[in-house]
């Protein structure tokens, strides 16, 4: 896919969106269809065996779905994610994911996002499906 300006900022998505921005997530890219977002590993995100909480890494991959699905203007919702974790990230790393869309209809939209720690190695995949609303996603004026 082109990259395309997308209709909505990644502030109109993530604006909405206070548990993101309390793992510290921070956008790195976005186009119509596609979004990298990037979260630092910290001590507080770890679970009982000192690696990485799965729900930590699973909400970096939703926050990039989020933003790629909506970045057409059109409001959408998760109906579907699915995730496959291939390995540990070390606290304190960077992880970065990025959503890309498969398909897109006026109704639904499939999304694959790998996730890959800062050296490079896939950590997790998830794949997602999506409900385009047909709400606009532009914020109502004041």
């Amino acid at each position: 896919m082109a990259d395309q300006t997308p209709a909505v900022s990644p502030e109109e998505v993530t604006g909405f969106d206070p548990f993101s921005k309390l793992l510290g997530i921070e956008v790195v890219r976005v186009a119509e269809g596609q979004a990298t977002v990037q979260m630092r590993l910290r001590e507080d995100m770890a679970n009982v065996h000192g690696t990485p909480h799965g729900g930590a890494v699973f909400t970096l991959a939703d926050t990039a779905l989020a933003i790629a699905s909506n970045s057409h203007g059109v409001a959408a919702v998760a109906l579907d994610v699915t995730i496959t974790f291939c390995r540990p990230a070390p606290i304190g790393s960077l992880l970065t994911a990025t959503a890309v869309e498969d398909n897109l209809t006026r109704s639904t939209g499939l999304y694959t996002i790998n996730i890959t720690s800062d050296t490079g190695k896939l950590i997790a995949t998830a794949r997602g499906t999506v409900f385009r609303t047909g709400k606009s996603t532009a914020a109502p004026a004041p």
